[in-house]
């Protein structure tokens, strides 16, 4: 079976070729961005020349901007252009790693009834949120340096009382969120780039929104008509993510002592990882639940 992963790294390189050393399976493509800030080390001209990893063009990305939504649509259409029919497309961060082995996670994929997985809720959400979220979607947002706060503070003023500067979604689109890591199937690779292609100002839109990476792919695919395509969205992204707190901006890095939770987890991958700060964790996945005793990328 053949499956695409699209994986966005900034830190701990090394443990990104751990985790493509871990999903080559012979049957697997890599699309790999790396941000422009991070310094690439000696070894990653091992990853560049693996047959079937195409290196995608690399920009600066920052936290909350739409530079993480434009590097995954970067992604999807290197994957669209390879002319493969690929089973699944997953996102991964480069903090990733699988918690099922490669033959269960073709097991799991070609027997599953569905060909999107994805975590998504409505907004507003006040179960999440104490003020329910909206302003994901409704406030301006220009970037984290200075400057650019006190542009978005003054731009979200003037919305207050200017409805001409009120930000609203394209028409008739109801407001999703959810986690940015999905697993998704041609049939929905397809729809969302002409969905692109048909509505250029949906893209606009989102280069003035809070983490847009959470919202853009969620809004086009939970808002389609297509009953062949909706009836096929399963809302479990397949990632096991711990959160000791949903208002905290990360999530809790994984460590050994959550490897029997890593064993009972129903997910395909989890996150997030250390790397090289702490391999115990990785070693001990790759013993118990993924039964390899060896990494070929370290020798």
């Amino acid at each position: 079976m053949k499956k695409a992963y699209i994986i966005l790294a900034h830190k701990n390189l090394d443990h990104l070729l751990r985790l493509v050393d871990r999903l080559d399976d012979g049957n697997s493509w890599f699309y790999i961005h790396v941000d422009l800030k991070t310094k690439l080390p000696g070894n990653y001209s091992v990853l560049a020349k693996r047959k079937q990893v195409t290196l995608i063009k690399r920009i600066a990305t920052s936290w909350g901007g739409f530079s993480l939504a434009q590097v995954t649509l970067n992604a999807l259409y290197e994957v669209k252009s390879s002319g493969i029919d690929f089973k699944a497309i997953s996102l991964l961060s480069g903090q990733d790693y699988p918690i099922k082995s490669n033959a269960e996670i073709d097991q799991f994929l070609e027997n599953s009834e569905y060909g999107v997985f994805m975590d998504y809720f409505t907004l507003p959400n006040y179960r999440r949120w104490e003020s329910g979220g909206t302003y994901r979607y409704q406030k301006y947002f220009f970037g984290i340096d200075r400057i650019s706060l006190v542009c978005s503070q003054m731009m979200n003023l003037l919305s207050t009382y200017i409805p001409a500067f009120a930000r609203k979604l394209p028409p008739n689109l109801v407001p999703y969120c959810g986690s940015q890591w999905w697993t998704i199937d041609m049939y929905a690779l397809d729809y969302i780039i002409e969905f692109i292609r048909k509505h250029p100002d949906y893209v606009e839109f989102h280069k003035f929104t809070f983490a847009p990476d959470e919202l853009f792919f969620q809004i086009i695919l939970l808002n389609s008509q297509d009953k062949q395509l909706k009836q096929r969205i399963c809302k479990d992204n397949l990632r096991y993510i711990k959160w000791e707190n949903l208002e905290n901006a990360h999530p809790e890095v994984l460590t050994p002592r959550d490897l029997t939770d890593l064993g009972r987890a129903n997910s395909l991958f989890a996150r997030k990882f250390e790397g090289i700060a702490d391999e115990t964790i990785l070693d001990l996945i790759d013993e118990q639940l993924l039964n390899k005793t060896n990494f070929s990328a370290r020798q």
